[in-house]
């Protein structure tokens, strides 16, 4: 797609006309006209000056192969999907990795299982006075935990 074509879809996505834009990039009019007009194509100062008063990357507005923006794609994810991505970058590509493998080696409700119900492997009796037991296992989605028989007499 055509610099030009580009510019006039995007400056009536955001509702603006020549001059709008042009006080907007601090670009000149006749600037934007030539430019509109396919007459001449903006210097680098100049189309990084558009693209961001339109809010696109300037490699979107310069590079005429492309008809869409790659930094808008993020448009496409549903809301639960972009909270994903953002946790996967937040803990890092190594973590990422190692719970995808988890969770191709365990099984999806396993390993969902483990990883929002973690629990220790040993744990403190605090009934028995410290004493160190396993801790409960799983079985599943959900978590099973032993009943020890009363202790108390009467």
């Amino acid at each position: 797609m055509r610099l030009k074509d580009k510019l006039q879809i995007l400056m009536a996505r955001h509702s603006l006309n020549g001059q709008k834009l042009a006080k907007l990039s601090q670009v000149s009019d006749s600037e934007i006209s030539r430019i509109l007009q396919g007459k001449s194509r903006p210097g680098l100062d100049n189309a990084f000056r558009l693209a961001k008063a339109v809010n696109v990357s300037l490699d979107f507005l310069a590079d005429e192969s492309l008809d869409m923006d790659a930094s808008q794609s993020g448009d496409l994810m549903s809301p639960d999907e972009r909270k994903v991505l953002h946790l996967a970058h937040k803990i890092g590509a190594a973590e990422v990795v190692a719970i995808l493998e988890n969770v191709r080696f365990l099984g999806y409700e396993v390993a969902m299982s483990r990883l929002i119900g973690a629990r220790p492997i040993i744990e403190i009796d605090r009934d028995t006075g410290g004493e160190l037991r396993p801790a409960p296992t799983l079985t599943g989605p959900s978590i099973t935990v032993p009943q020890r028989p009363s202790t108390a007499t009467a």
